[in-house]
């Protein structure tokens, strides 16, 4: 490091209670082939000793920042993307690992691109069995691409996050502007939050490997898999639609979603049906149900869905509310 350099990324490691996983992950962030940044490690009080770990190391670009009571994991995140002041956020989930390239490259790509809110990568998936990659369906197969919601249409971020939330480095100003969840902050936090930057402005995507994303049982992936985590999955759908539809998008909703799984549309129909859907969007969402019912034949398809297609379309307007009742959970803005 040139001595009197600015430092232009932090790294934010949010962790709790993972000191053999948190050694791992900070290993690939020193491994790293441009070691012009900060660390900084967000611990949501846990017992283990996280100060060791760092201290292990000896590194002075390392620093410790530890909430004095346990706050929860989507607050720790906030914290940690909230608190650098450097011009770029990059952030790392204490189970996962980088590889050497990817802070150089997303860098470089925000430097060039200063539309772009946020840069992220595919993925290698490893562990619990599953050996994959993680790449959004419009992506290219090799090289980068601007998505740029006004030119693609923007239903592509309603049938789930594209980009998992260690490929992610965000343009530090951006995040002032985002609505984080409200006091009881739905699991899916990340996909609310880069859906809101992908509002604002270009997303820079590179389809080159930058991470290895650990499966496991503790991911927060494993929540949709109850009650709740489906109630707040729809949730994040009609948030994220109602700033879309307040920002000129989602004028075609039949149109952008011809691509859609049966899962992902009959998902998207059922959380856009609600009563606090705006109107027009409403409208759309029950005529894209009468046009599809085709799909409750298919695998995939949402029970409500089904449901909606023997009894009638009135059955959606109460789908999302009886998800929340019996999910005991209710979407609070403050």
């Amino acid at each position: 490091m040139v001595p009197g350099q600015k430092i232009a990324v932090t790294v934010a490691i949010p962790t709790y209670n993972r000191p053999a996983l948190l050694r791992e992950a900070l290993a690939s962030v020193v491994a790293q082939d441009m070691q012009e940044f900060e660390v900084l490690v967000v611990d949501d009080a846990s017992p283990s000793d996280t100060q060791g770990v760092l201290a292990s190391f000896r590194d002075p670009r390392l620093r410790l920042l530890r909430q004095s009571s346990n706050v929860g994991m989507q607050r720790n995140w906030r914290t940690a993307l909230t608190t650098p002041s450097t011009r770029y956020v990059a952030l790392l989930e204490d189970d996962n690992l980088w590889l050497p390239h990817h802070l150089r490259a997303a860098v470089s790509a925000l430097e060039a691109h200063p539309e772009a809110t946020m840069y992220a990568c595919a993925s290698e998936r490893f562990g619990g069995g599953r050996e994959d990659y993680f790449r959004p369906e419009w992506a290219k197969s090799s090289g980068s691409e601007l998505w740029r919601w006004r030119e693609t249409g923007y239903a592509r971020w309603l049938a789930g996050c594209p980009i998992l939330a260690s490929a992610v480095v965000v343009r530090r100003q951006s995040l002032d502007r985002l609505f984080w969840g409200g006091s009881n902050w739905p699991w899916c936090h990340d996909w609310l939050w880069w859906g809101q930057l992908a509002l604002q402005g270009a997303v820079f995507y590179d389809s080159r490997i930058g991470i290895r994303y650990r499966w496991h049982e503790s991911n927060a992936t494993y929540g949709f898999e109850n009650m709740r985590g489906r109630a707040e999955w729809l949730y994040t759908i009609r948030e994220l639609a109602t700033r879309a539809w307040k920002a000129g998008a989602l004028r075609d909703l039949a149109g952008e979603t011809l691509s859609f799984s049966p899962a992902a549309l009959s998902i998207m129909v059922v959380a856009l049906t609600a009563p606090e859907t705006p109107p027009p969007l409403r409208r759309q969402a029950y005529r894209l149900f009468r046009m599809r019912r085709d799909i409750a034949k298919r695998p995939g398809c949402a029970m409500n869905f089904r449901i909606a297609c023997v009894l009638g379309g009135w059955w959606l307007s109460h789908a999302d509310l009886r998800a929340r009742l019996w999910a005991r959970w209710w979407p609070k803005a403050n």
